[in-house]
């Protein structure tokens, strides 16, 4: 199917680049109802993405522009190759794109992307993890395992383009999802939802995750609800993971990203303040792009157009100085082009957690949220709290419900970063960080 893939792209009118990347799949998927195993199967699949360029007069006539139109291939399709191929040609037709270029050769960075472990074992990584989240709950009281799933999968990516882009790479990829229940002497009943993914299976640590995620189960029985004002504010952890990372993208990645720049959607400027007119007073923020973290969940040596991987400072000490750009935007904004984003690295900052919550008198801690998706475009953000914790000198009390509220990058001028930090599958960079006013709306 792959020779034929070529052979077709290589005399088909209208293609004047293309993109071929494969991807094969090796999935190991162990289920568990309970304490109980359920399932235990092997998944595996193959595709090919073909992404057809085709230069044609604008539509209202002058400049020659450029459209792309991608198909996606199985095996068994190989008698429909020439039509898919033909019918990506013509939808690329439509488009009119400034044109571009592909990337050409290059010589890749060695990243560390996949974990022998799970490649070599695969089905005994998912069932001795089964067996640790067993034991570690067994020692919880008042927790019980309603149900987990383990997948461990291997990727072999190959990419090829029209100009000579020649890549291969394997990627590993690990998730551990658990739902752990808690009951109290009344019978009242929460449940906690995990989920964990990562590269590797070093940083994996079972028993200190269910003990953490536990606890926190048996907090939420008693928690109640915030106050309403504006509070100081330390977010933790995943909290802090969803704030800064975002469910679609990071604001931060966002504003720095060269295609938005280009299209208008972002408002910061090379050289510039990127705290939205806030006159700092925090630790300062510095943030690198990062695709060659070892064990990142965005890391690669390449990206999907075949440009290598970097660690790229985007801004430094609350000033932007690099935008992160793929092939295409790079070239429409005239600067070198970076590849894809990959990871979102935050230096840590000069608090130690222990004493983020000194000196302070009534003060939130929010280490989970219900949901949390900040606008990256404005960076203003609502978040619904699934769990924290009201601090009143040494007076703690969990709490739940209500919402936290306040824009990301005025907030970033003034917040203190952790000492520690944490690694988060595309996150490393503090582990908490303390805004000194955002609002909370609770009773």
């Amino acid at each position: 199917m792959h020779d034929h893939l070529l052979q077709t792209l290589g005399h088909t009118s209208g293609v004047h680049d293309w993109r071929l990347r494969r991807v094969v799949t090796a999935s190991t998927q162990y289920y568990l109802a309970g304490r109980e195993p359920e399932n235990e199967r092997s998944v595996n699949s193959e595709r090919f993405e073909v992404e057809v360029y085709n230069d044609h007069p604008a539509a209202q006539g002058g400049e020659m522009r450029r459209g792309s139109a991608a198909v996606t291939l199985l095996p068994g399709d190989e008698a429909r190759i020439d039509a898919r191929i033909r019918q990506a040609v013509f939808m690329a037709g439509l488009t009119d794109n400034p044109p571009f270029d592909l990337p050409g050769p290059a010589v890749y960075p060695q990243v560390l992307t996949a974990d022998r472990l799970l490649e070599a074992e695969p089905a005994r990584v998912a069932r001795d993890l089964a067996g640790r989240l067993l034991e570690a709950v067994a020692h919880e009281p008042g927790i019980s395992l309603a149900s987990a799933e383990f997948f461990v999968d291997r990727h072999e990516m190959e990419l090829e383009n029209s100009r000579g882009v020649n890549g291969r790479e394997a990627r590993t990829s690990l998730l551990v999802d658990f739902v752990l229940l808690a009951r109290d002497e009344a019978g009242h009943e929460t449940e906690s939802h995990v989920e964990v993914r990562r590269r590797a299976l070093q940083g994996v640590d079972l028993p200190e995750l269910v003990r953490r995620q536990a606890q926190y189960a048996r907090d939420t029985l008693r928690a109640g609800e915030p106050e309403t004002g504006r509070f100081p504010v330390i977010i933790s952890g995943d909290a802090l993971h969803q704030l800064l990372g975002g469910s679609f993208m990071s604001p931060l990645a966002f504003r720095s990203s060269a295609r938005f720049k280009y299209e208008g959607v972002s408002r910061w400027e090379l050289g510039a303040s990127v705290y939205d007119g806030a006159t700092p007073t925090g630790d300062p923020l510095t943030v690198y792009a990062n695709a060659i973290l070892p064990w990142g969940l965005g890391s690669g040596a390449f990206d999907e157009d075949g440009v290598p991987g970097a660690r790229l400072q985007v801004i430094e000490h609350g000033v932007l100085r690099s935008f992160w750009a793929p092939q295409r935007y790079a070239q429409y904004l005239q600067v070198p082009p970076t590849g894809a984003f990959g990871n979102l690295e935050v230096l840590p900052g000069s608090l130690a957690v222990a004493d983020m919550w000194q000196g302070v008198g009534l003060l939130y801690h929010v280490v989970a949220f219900s949901s949390m998706m900040p606008d990256p475009v404005t960076g203003n953000f609502v978040g619904e709290i699934r769990l924290g914790y009201e601090r009143r000198g040494h007076e703690v009390r969990p709490i739940k419900g209500g919402s936290l509220s306040g824009n990301l990058f005025v907030g970033l001028a003034h917040a203190r970063l952790s000492q520690e930090t944490v690694m988060l599958g595309d996150y490393l960079g503090p582990q908490a960080v303390r805004f000194p006013e955002l609002t909370v709306s609770g009773r």
